[in-house]
């Protein structure tokens, strides 16, 4: 379980890899809505181990996870409107660090507006913006052209602009 990828004497063991990118696989679930991000992480955890393996190119693995939590928040948040069909309120976060950093007033006001956007543009921003991916990162992520993510990034930055400014009165 903790040895290296196989045929690659210098990759880095399966606990390396989960020591790195649990705490970005979680706060990518959280930013993505997610109501249960840490166990979406950990599920994205247990399948890249039931393919570890069969991996030959263990540079590849953070993108693996990063499409898998994208693929699962999606799945949780579409079953959640069908099951709820009307959302409750968001639950207040979890007092952990990570969470209390993120929990001020703007950080609050932004999550709210993220909300307001269209799924694809709050995946591209958050990707962009808070994984600081590029976009050819983005594009394979989500499974679309370089082009759309551009394109759909000046969008989404266009809408939270808007919504902001109302937010804000009106202003821009």
């Amino acid at each position: 379980m903790g040895e290296s990828a196989p045929g690659d004497l210098g990759a880095p063991t399966f606990h390396d890899l989960f020591r790195e990118y649990f705490g970005q696989m979680t706060r990518l679930a959280h930013l993505l809505g997610a109501d249960d991000a840490e166990n979406i992480a950990q599920e994205a955890f247990v399948k890249l181990h039931q393919r570890w393996d069969s991996l030959t190119d263990h540079t590849r693995v953070a993108g693996y996870l990063r499409t898998t939590v994208v693929n699962m928040s999606r799945s949780r948040t579409r079953h959640l409107r069908v099951v709820r069909r009307t959302p409750p309120e968001r639950p207040p976060d979890e007092v952990s660090a990570e969470v209390r950093a993120v929990a001020n007033w703007e950080h609050q006001r932004l999550r709210a507006v993220l909300g307001r956007l269209s799924r694809r543009q709050r995946e591209v921003l958050v990707l962009r913006y808070w994984l600081d991916l590029s976009t050819a990162a983005i594009a394979e992520t989500l499974g679309i052209s370089a082009g759309t993510v551009k394109a759909t990034t000046h969008h989404a930055m266009e809408n939270l602009r808007k919504h902001l400014g109302d937010d804000l009165g009106g202003e821009r």
